[in-house]
């Protein structure tokens, strides 16, 4: 696999919170940085989509398909896309063991580092108790 000059080279790239769908997302900064950065893994950790706000009336700017396109080719050169969904996409979760063009769904993993440790990767919403068993009250905050 050729490298583009001045990008940066990395095992993993963790990524979450992008909230796509959103006018909070950083989507334009988010894909400078994807621009200037690549792994032979990224990990997708939860709220990459915001289906919260999409029931509410999505936005979905050229920069959003952007960052969308901009995985689908990074997975094109051989890296792995990982999503591990979170509260705002946790419909996601009834796909977990599957895989959605290419992109692999899974509740949570273990990475190992270079260095041999081992962690796990995961979004941390199950253990809110806020989102686990005050749903209303997380869709109201």
């Amino acid at each position: 696999m050729q490298h583009e000059p001045g990008v940066r080279r990395y095992r993993a790239l963790f990524v979450s919170d992008l909230h796509l769908g959103t006018k909070a997302c950083q989507a334009e900064a988010f894909l400078d940085f994807l621009r200037c950065h690549d792994a032979s893994c990224i990990y997708l950790i939860g709220d990459i989509v915001d289906f919260w706000d999409v029931r509410r009336g999505a936005i979905w700017p050229r920069s959003h398909n952007d960052i969308v396109q901009a995985f689908l080719n990074k997975m094109r050169n051989g890296t792995r896309i990982v999503l591990i969904p979170g509260s705002h996409d946790q419909g996601l979760r009834d796909y977990c063991g599957f895989y959605l063009s290419g992109v692999e769904i899974v509740r949570d993993c273990i990475h190992e580092t270079a260095a041999g440790q081992l962690m796990l990767v995961t979004h941390g919403d199950e253990f809110d108790g806020v989102v686990r068993h005050g749903r209303w009250l997380a869709y109201l905050g």
